[in-house]
């Protein structure tokens, strides 16, 4: 893969991996760079032996992690606003735009030293632009002049007029952390932070479910886990485990309780930790749905998500909900919309329906699922086990992994809420 392919959520399927269903806690902690963090979780799981964590397909997951998280070195690098501009390019094949920014005076702390880059570009990748201009109102401005490779200059325009405001008010230059990973000779703006901002990437997520997994398994021996689901970028990890226990629902399918294992760290976003139920039509052994209950009936929580500023002990809180979170399958299926009698299973169809065909429908391009959805092609949707069976075949679908969460949970408030919002 180049450079590129890990700035992308992939999903790989876990079925045919050849794969060991042990991982040893020594593995895990040498994905943690920070010493401060790793001294914290040997303390906390009692690690100082070292020995084996079991779950099927476990193997092929850390090495997944493994291959994503050390990519690339990550330079944390604060300089002020002043001495950062950038410069629009257009790719010679492509003719796609390209932003590159360039730092001066950047300064990256490394324990109790000290590196000055007198002079660093890097491209722009995920929302850095946006995270770069937002302050000033002009995000959108400067998106809009990567369309005509004629506008490039009024970039440099721009990019001038703050620098005259900065030479005439030298307080108002905010100081910025700017995350920047690189490989080889290149370089990339990951996104702009405040110093706060604590590196709590995919490997930490994932290093921290297992251990929390492996403690309620011990706590719970009558428990099996399997790996699911998991999509992943350098700086995206969506992670589904199930457990083996399936509940009956009526006669129309099984669920299993799951959990959502996310993190997003490409700017002000989030890592946390969410029920998910994974469900089974009667009508299919190999097709499933994923339901991601968001509402908070019945004082029912549905996740626990913090920021990637909080501390070490917010952190580690966040990760400990996992076993709060799982066996809710049994609790929540008497307040599933479908499964308590609606009538009308066509009108839950065209409810989905309508989301894919509007005019600024993100799926507008995804031909199959329009199609999967439509009166025209499916027929009217006489009974619940035909809705079912097309709302798992739609999850079989390929998209880019941002469209298919957005899919799974319209279809989880469609079946679970009878709304059709995402």
């Amino acid at each position: 893969m180049n450079n590129t392919d890990y700035f992308r959520a992939k999903r790989y399927p876990l079925n045919d991996q050849k794969s060991e269903d042990f991982i040893y806690t020594e593995d895990l902690l040498g994905l943690i760079d920070n010493e401060e963090l790793r001294e914290l979780i040997i303390n906390k799981y009692n690690l100082d032996k070292n020995y084996q964590i079991e779950i099927e397909k476990v193997e092929f997951l850390y090495n997944l992690i493994r291959l994503y998280s050390r990519r690339f070195k990550l330079i944390r690098l604060e300089a002020k606003e002043s001495d950062v501009s950038s410069e629009l390019k257009f790719d010679s094949e492509s003719q796609k735009p390209v932003y590159i920014f360039t730092i001066k005076n950047g300064v990256e702390n490394e324990g109790e030293s000290e590196i000055v880059y007198d002079s660093l570009e890097a491209e722009a990748i995920y929302d850095s632009i946006n995270l770069f201009y937002n302050d000033k109102s002009l995000s959108q401005y400067v998106k809009s002049l990567g369309k005509k490779p004629n506008k490039k200059r009024l970039l440099n325009d721009l990019n001038n007029s703050w620098s005259a405001y900065y030479s005439n008010n030298k307080d108002s230059a905010k100081t910025k952390l700017f995350r920047i990973l690189s490989h080889g000779d290149d370089y990339y703006l990951k996104s702009i932070n405040s110093s706060s901002y604590k590196e709590y990437g995919i490997a930490e997520s994932f290093v921290m479910a297992l251990l929390e997994l492996n403690k309620f398994k011990t706590s719970n021996p009558e428990t099996e886990f399997f790996i699911s689901s998991v999509s992943i970028s350098e700086s995206k990890l969506d992670l589904i485990i199930s457990q083996k226990k399936a509940i009956k629902l009526g006669d129309i399918g099984f669920l299993r309780s799951s959990i959502s294992i996310r993190n997003e760290d490409q700017g002000n976003t989030s890592f946390g930790v969410y029920n998910a139920l994974e469900f089974f039509p009667s009508s299919s052994s190999t097709k499933k749905i994923y339901l991601f209950p968001n509402q908070d009936e019945n004082k029912i929580k549905n996740s626990v998500v913090s920021k990637h500023t909080v501390s070490s002990e917010k952190f580690f809180e966040t990760f400990s909900s996992v076993s709060e979170l799982f066996n809710l399958g049994e609790v929540m299926k008497n307040d599933f919309h479908f499964y308590n009698g609606s009538k009308d299973y066509d009108e839950l169809r065209s409810k989905i329906e309508h989301k894919l065909v509007t005019n600024n429908s993100p799926f507008k391009n995804v031909t199959k699922l329009k199609d999967l959805f439509s009166r025209e092609k499916t027929g009217h949707i006489e009974n619940l086990e035909t809705l079912l069976r097309i709302c798992a075949e739609s999850d079989s679908i390929e998209m880019e992994y941002d469209l298919k969460f957005r899919l799974r949970y319209l279809i989880s408030n469609v079946l679970l809420y009878n709304s059709n919002k995402y």
